[in-house]
């Protein structure tokens, strides 16, 4: 399960990395596109809404990163067992809440941005630059790091004989 969770934090760390540097780079880059004043004013007003919402990943990617800290090996084989399962479970709570945030977050977004453009250019170029722009945050969200989310929903099973002195049972247990 070690492996496991330093392989998920490497993968967590280059994902928050990648994601920082396309949404700054974005903003970056659209906020000075408009403010140059080469593009007129529709095309300016798309690039600062634009700026705006690469502006939001990227704070959030900043503030809240997806982070997984995976505690150092002792001798005790049981503890690191129980503090190994809670790094996981945390973890994985972690992702679930990303997840759903990015989401959320994506669709308001964007949708925020769509009648800002729709009210200042046309409804043509805010449906546009939402069909341009909200498929970038389902990549975000859907490349991020999920596995200790997977792990902890993976259900397990038991079986047990217990013996009685006339008798045997079979003993089916499990958790999902």
């Amino acid at each position: 399960m070690r492996a496991a969770l330093q392989q998920e934090a490497i993968h967590a760390d280059r994902w928050n990395l990648a994601w920082r540097i396309g949404f700054t780079a974005s903003a970056v880059g659209q906020f000075a596109a408009a403010a140059s004043g080469t593009f007129g004013h529709d095309r300016s007003q798309v690039l600062w809404v634009g700026g705006v919402k690469s502006s939001l990943g990227a704070i959030v990617r900043w503030i809240l990163p997806l982070q997984i800290d995976v505690p150092a090996a002792t001798q005790d084989a049981c503890g690191d067992q129980t503090a190994l399962h809670v790094v996981a479970e945390r973890a994985a709570a972690d992702e679930r809440r990303v997840f759903w945030f990015s989401h959320l977050g994506g669709l308001v977004v964007n949708l925020g941005g769509t009648l800002v453009i729709a009210e200042r250019v046309s409804w043509q170029t805010g449906l546009l630059s939402f069909a341009l722009s909200y498929p970038v945050g389902l990549l975000s969200t859907y490349t991020m790091p999920r596995a200790s989310w997977a792990r902890i929903r993976e259900p397990t099973w038991t079986a047990n004989v217990v013996a009685d002195r006339d008798r045997w049972s079979l003993v089916v247990g499990g958790s999902f």
